[in-house]
């Protein structure tokens, strides 16, 4: 008899030992290969890692299905919402989902329906302001990772109701295609070459499992979607998929920083140093706002966010379309999360130019061309 462990985590007596107590570990004719593949003991697939992966995940840990699940919300934000969408192109925005569950591995795959793990959905993806996005497998993540809204309709309306306002949590899409964002009259906007290289894509950089032993963690890589994790108690950067690309001869991270060793060409936030593109930019979000309640949007006679940086609701104030765009702008670079590595030129032109609209003092000069 064999003591297994369940996906719960609880001992268990294995029910093909109860059934057949004389069949040994090699006779798996009881279990039908394709089971076996993915379920027996000697899986072709790694089923098992994958998912310790997976359950250090935003899409496990997050918990959105719990409250998301209407008002077109679902779509995204639960595993019965997005699989109605993929097959039917919509969801019913007042349909609430009765059992709704976390995006997991049936949400993307459908191994029991096609026989492998092939993903339900790599058409190009169509973004908000009728962009197209294609880039392969891809364009999975970009039905769910890509702005909400556009600027056209947020900042026209010239007032902030809920701090939801803006694009949406989730413009990864966008911003590596460089669109979609607050552009300010008269300004040139271009983009880094992330926009342009086809192999630049998010399964490569965030899919890609690092390399040896010391790195190899289930929070880093793989279905974990991170890039940045904790190995021995030091903060770690997964390179492998800058590298495996060849888009990179070379990819290191800033010693003891969550930072890619990515200089920046020049002083971007105006601190008088030349610092990485990811502190360089997160300088320029603490100009907008910071803890100590010294930012521009901050500070201003009619603040939207208070001395902590919290936001202050108001639904019925209206305001300058520079300081709309501003805000935008700064929430469209922060919840992109990459803090500028998607597309360095576009955040950076994105930021500086909202600094600059609220404060005319703002050194600009070196803003990327």
């Amino acid at each position: 008899m064999t003591i297994t462990q369940s996906r719960s985590g609880f001992l268990g007596i294995c029910i093909i030992c109860l059934l057949f107590p004389g069949v040994s570990r090699s006779q798996t004719a009881i279990l039908p290969k394709a089971c076996v593949d993915c379920h027996g003991s000697e899986p072709k697939y790694p089923v098992r890692g994958v998912r310790s992966q997976y359950l250090t995940s935003g899409h496990r840990t997050l918990g959105n299905a719990s409250y998301a699940n209407s008002d077109d919300c679902q779509g995204c934000h639960t595993n019965e919402g997005f699989i109605e969408r993929v097959k039917t192109g919509k969801v019913d925005i007042k349909k609430f989902v009765r059992n709704p569950s976390e995006i997991g591995c049936f949400t993307c795959h459908a191994p029991h329906d096609t026989g492998n793990f092939s993903l339900r959905k790599t058409s190009a993806v169509t973004l908000a302001n009728a962009t197209t996005f294609d880039r392969g497998k891809s364009n999975l993540c970009a039905n769910c990772h890509m702005a909400r809204r556009t600027p056209k309709d947020e900042v026209k309306a010239r007032n902030i109701p809920t701090e939801s306002w803006g694009a949406h949590h989730g413009p990864q899409a966008d911003m590596l295609s460089g669109t979609n964002a607050y552009e300010y009259p008269g300004k040139k906007y271009s983009k880094s070459a992330h926009s342009l290289l086809p192999q630049a894509e998010c399964i490569t950089c965030h899919m890609t499992l690092p390399n040896g032993r010391y790195s190899l963690t289930p929070a880093i890589g793989g279905h974990s979607f991170k890039l940045e994790g904790e190995v021995h108690e030091q903060p770690t950067m997964n390179t492998a998929g800058c590298l495996s690309s060849g888009c990179h001869s070379e990819m290191k991270q800033v010693r003891g920083t969550p930072y890619f060793d990515r200089r920046a060409p020049a002083d971007y936030d105006g601190n008088g140093k030349v610092e990485t593109i990811q502190q360089e930019v997160q300088g320029l979000y603490e100009r907008l706002i910071n803890n100590k309640g010294t930012g521009l949007l901050q500070t201003r006679k009619e603040p939207i966010y208070d001395t902590k940086g919290n936001f202050i609701e108001d639904n019925k104030n209206q305001y300058p379309v520079e300081v709309v765009g501003a805000l935008y702008n700064y929430k469209f670079v922060k919840e992109d999360g990459s803090k500028g590595i998607h597309n360095s030129a576009y955040a950076v032109q994105l930021l500086m130019d909202a600094i600059k609209a609220l404060d005319k003092n703002f050194d600009d000069s070196k803003r990327p061309q």
